[in-house]
């Protein structure tokens, strides 16, 4: 007799049978309602953001800063300039890198040297200058201060500088240099300042800082001594003044072996020349 099997077991099977079958079905991927599904549901987000906006390009705001200067570059000496003086130097930098422009600040170089030389002699010839024309010998001292003294080929001149006491000699006639003082002074003093010209460090510096940036030369000789040369043009800084050009040789420690300087003062021409020997160690 055959056995009959209630319906609600048999629903209860045909359940257990699909349910054992889902796992297979998953494996082989979504059916097509569930991909139906999906698009229905991501459609909305994509259309609610809308396309991507396009990405701007940067503009700039500010040019960038350049960087800062850098420092010149320091060289130091060797060979002849070993005996150089730090302060030298320092102050001679556009020289030691031979720099072949304008040197603008040539007279605190040489002012420099000149007061490491702590002295030397000098011969001068002067033509229509403030001192009288003719030759002249001096000799001069830079550190510690400055003072010299200047004689005539003749020996109808002479000046005395040490420290404050500047004085003219012609003849058996003495006179204190001073330029407020009465025409004797105001002459002496005159003279004096002319004679400083040439050995004063403080003279030699304010000349060529009057000057246009002095022009350095290399490699030059002078009594077959290598010097560097400097040419310097000076224009007058009151109707009368000197105009005219500086020319100097250095030697290896930037002291001057030859000081000259051709120009006009009030429509007359003058020069004056000094030849250096005998620098101290400095």
């Amino acid at each position: 007799m055959a056995r009959r099997v209630h319906p609600f077991r048999r629903q209860r099977i045909a359940v257990l049978c699909l349910a054992a079958l889902l796992p297979a079905a998953a494996a082989c991927g979504p059916t097509a309602e569930q991909l139906e599904a999906r698009q229905a549901t991501q459609a909305p987000s994509v259309s609610a953001a809308g396309p991507a906006a396009p990405q701007q390009a940067r503009v700039r705001t500010a040019e960038p800063e350049p960087p800062p200067p850098s420092a010149p570059l320091q060289v130091g000496v060797s060979g002849a300039q070993t005996g150089m003086a730090a302060d030298v130097q320092d102050a001679c930098q556009w020289l030691l890198r031979r720099d072949t422009a304008g040197f603008p600040d040539a007279g605190s170089c040489v002012s420099a040297a000149m007061v490491a030389g702590a002295g030397a002699r000098q011969s001068l010839t002067t033509s229509a200058s403030w001192l009288p024309p003719g030759t002249y010998s001096m000799d001069f001292r830079t550190a510690p201060g400055f003072s010299m003294e200047l004689n005539s080929q003749d020996g109808d001149l002479e000046i005395t500088v040490d420290g404050a006491s500047r004085t003219l000699r012609t003849g058996d006639a003495a006179v204190a240099a001073n330029a407020d003082g009465g025409a004797e002074e105001a002459y002496a003093a005159v003279l004096v300042d002319a004679a400083e010209l040439t050995a004063n460090p403080d003279r030699l510096r304010s000349l060529l800082e009057s000057a246009r940036p002095a022009l350095p030369e290399y490699d030059s000789e002078h009594n077959g001594v290598p010097v560097t040369k400097l040419t310097a043009v000076i224009e007058a800084t009151e109707p009368g003044g000197f105009t005219g050009s500086l020319v100097l040789l250095l030697d290896d420690l930037y002291r001057p072996l030859l000081i000259e300087y051709t120009g006009t003062t009030r429509g007359i021409h003058s020069s004056v020349r000094a030849s250096v020997t005998g620098w101290r160690s400095g």
